[in-house]
C-alpha cells in the first residue's frame, strides 16, 4: 500500500539534453544552463551547477535532439515549479504546468531569453 502513494503519475523516459531555465529569486532575474536527466509529461530532472529552491517558479528549454533522416530541429518549452533539490546528485525536479513543442531549423539555446523570462512575472 505504500509503494501506490509514491507511485509516479507519468512514465519517465531517459533523455541526456541541454536545457535552459530560469527564475526570479528575490527580484533578480537568474538563469541558468544544464543537462536533463529523464523527462515525462509532467516534468524533468535536471543536472546543474546552480538550481531554484524548492517551490519555486521556474521556465526552461530543453533542446530535444535531432532525429535520424530528419533536419529540423525541435525543444520543449515549460513552466512549472521546483519540487525538490537532491543537492548530492548536482539536481533538481521539476513538475511542469504548462508544456509547449515547437519545431524549427532555426533554434538557437539563447535565442529569445528576454521575452522568456519576462513571462514568468
Amino acid at each position: 500500500m505504500e509503494a501506490q502513494k509514491h507511485a509516479r503519475k507519468a512514465i519517465r523516459f531517459p533523455l541526456e539534453a541541454p536545457i535552459v531555465f530560469w527564475w526570479t529569486d528575490g527580484g533578480i532575474d537568474k538563469q541558468c544552463e544544464g543537462h536533463t536527466r529523464d523527462m515525462s509529461e509532467s516534468g524533468a530532472f535536471v543536472f546543474a551547477s546552480t538550481w531554484p529552491p524548492p517551490g519555486t517558479q521556474i521556465g526552461f528549454k530543453v533542446f530535444l535532439p535531432v532525429l535520424p533522416g530528419t533536419e529540423s530541429k525541435a525543444r520543449v518549452e515549460a513552466v512549472g515549479q521546483v519540487l525538490r533539490v537532491e543537492q548530492g546528485r548536482g539536481g533538481f525536479a521539476i513538475l511542469t504546468r504548462h508544456t509547449l513543442m515547437r519545431v524549427s531549423n532555426n533554434i538557437d539555446k539563447r535565442e529569445e531569453s528576454d521575452k522568456n523570462q519576462s513571462q514568468l512575472n
